[in-house]
């Protein structure tokens, strides 16, 4: 294993240890919470017509408070799926009364649906640093999907976070590895770009 997996994986377990802290102590109301932070955000983002987000699992911070917030705004919104190991996400669309099902990695997803292109993807994530950089959880779905997509079009992407999974430390990276445009936590939002 080379010295930046290490790290990683190290990494990892310590972000996936103080996520579990923040979600036990917090809760879903951070989830809340930063929804207000997020619909001020958006109302700027007229360029958005269609997000992708996920469903929650474990002690991943809950992304629907926020979809609930600008539901009143004409959006379609849809869930990323898994299609097979080094392969991008495909994203189908959600709606209030779609069917779901118990995917392999236990998340839920849409059983039918039309596919979607994003434009911006909300991503859960373990760490993040002053630069952008999202720890995830290994597999590379994220990266791999994020810059696909930007060799197409302008996509944001954002990460939803307890504060105290943004490190101090920076996040080895792989070339294979995306930025992030931000991410948002009970603070509010870490910026690393023009977003």
């Amino acid at each position: 294993m080379t010295s930046i997996l290490k790290e990683k994986r190290n990494l990892r377990r310590v972000s996936q240890s103080l996520r579990q802290q923040a979600f036990e102590s917090y809760g879903g109301g951070v989830a809340v919470l930063i929804s207000q932070h997020f619909k001020d955000w958006f109302k700027e983002k007229k360029e958005i017509k269609t997000i992708a987000f996920y469903y929650p699992i474990k002690t991943e911070l809950d992304p629907f408070p926020l979809i609930n917030s600008i539901e009143m705004f004409s959006l379609k919104f849809c869930l990323p799926v898994v299609t097979g190991l080094e392969r991008p996400l495909i994203f189908k669309e959600w709606v209030k009364d779609s069917e779901l099902i118990i995917s392999s990695y236990g998340a839920k997803i849409p059983m039918h649906g039309p596919l979607l292109t994003p434009d911006l993807i909300i991503t859960p994530l373990l760490a993040f640093d002053q630069f952008g950089s999202r720890l995830g959880y290994g597999g590379g779905f994220y990266d791999r999907t994020i810059e696909v997509l930007r060799r197409h079009k302008n996509i944001l992407v954002l990460g939803l976070a307890f504060e105290c999974q943004r490190t101090e430390v920076t996040i080895p990276t792989e070339p294979t590895d995306q930025k992030i445009d931000c991410v948002l936590t009970e603070k509010g939002f870490h910026s690393f770009k023009n977003s």
